[in-house]
């Protein structure tokens, strides 16, 4: 087994029948990648993967493919990427002055709450604090991000990443993963006039939703996504329901991104007109020094895949 290596990193996102993966080198004058691909399944991966009941011969199959792909890491870490609708993942507000057993008591409250299961030993949980605001009376809270899987689903990939060079696995959610890319395509560069505009709205397009995330000042911010949303004109009625749920002015966002599978800017001319802004590809490879044999055909669908590898290295 080769030696293990902090500052490289490991990703895997799992979006229907395609697992991308990645590996990066995290250093001090950047990011490189060492590698990076795709691989097509005969199996609905987010069933077999992320559903409670999972065929054995599909669970040794992504294994395998995993094996050949990373037989040689030195990452110490897998990191998965799930999309929003295969996962429990939400915000929630929490007291910052409230006791730390009274902030953990309110989000496995809130998790049972969302999720519908009522013994929360059931899920594998984590959570972050995004931001810290106050309310309208100037009392501090923070907005929690929670992400959860079914234990059983937790379990299944720590068995696949036991025989794989890792000594461990943990999830992140792909609208966290995409904001990951945009901050630091924005650190890359800017101007004053986006500055006055300090948010930024990814927008992920898929054959079975859309997921919306949002970035202030580089820094993620908050995440949406929405089902039934074939047409670009329902993708946009979500996005400003999700911005006014936030408190975010349409003329604050300076940047716009999409990202996903078969997605055209161009396509997304009712956005141009609601934020003034025209939509760009999120493309991660331009984040990257790209050490591979090139880009893949379609870059943006890996944007969650190597979010994620950057992860908090901004």
């Amino acid at each position: 087994m080769p030696s293990l290596d902090d500052s490289v990193s490991a990703a895997l996102s799992i979006e229907g029948d395609v697992l991308r993966h990645a590996e990066l080198e995290r250093r001090d004058d950047g990011v490189r990648l060492l590698r990076c691909g795709e691989q097509r399944c005969s199996f609905d991966l987010t069933r077999s993967l992320l559903g409670e009941d999972a065929p054995p011969e599909h669970t040794r199959r992504v294994e395998e493919v995993l094996g050949a792909k990373f037989d040689d890491t030195s990452a110490r870490e897998l990191r998965v990427t799930v999309h929003p609708p295969d996962s429990y993942s939400f915000f929630t507000p929490i007291s910052s002055e409230a006791p730390v057993r009274d902030r953990k008591r309110q989000l496995l409250q809130q998790a049972a709450l969302v999720t519908g299961i009522r013994s929360t030993k059931r899920l594998h949980m984590t959570s972050e604090t995004v931001r810290t605001t106050q309310d309208s009376e100037g009392n501090p809270f923070m907005w929690v991000h929670v992400l959860a899987v079914p234990d059983v689903v937790d379990e299944r990939m720590a068995e696949i990443v036991q025989g794989l060079p890792f000594r461990e696995h943990t999830w992140m959610v792909s609208s966290e993963a995409a904001s990951r890319v945009t901050g630091r395509l924005e650190r890359a560069g800017g101007s004053a006039q986006e500055a006055l505009r300090p948010y930024t709205l990814a927008v992920g397009q898929y054959p079975t939703h859309t997921e919306y995330a949002l970035s202030r000042n580089r820094e993620w911010y908050h995440a949406h996504y929405a089902e039934e949303t074939e047409s670009i004109d329902n993708r946009a009625y979500f996005a400003v329901g999700f911005l006014n749920r936030v408190d975010v002015p349409l003329d604050g966002v300076g940047r716009l991104f999409v990202y996903g599978v078969d997605v055209d800017p161009e396509a997304y001319a009712p956005f141009a007109r609601l934020f003034g802004q025209e939509p760009e590809r999120l493309d991660p490879f331009r984040v990257v020094e790209d050490r591979t044999d090139g880009p893949p055909p379609a870059p943006s669908a890996f944007a969650p895949c190597i979010g994620a590898g950057i992860g908090d290295y901004l």
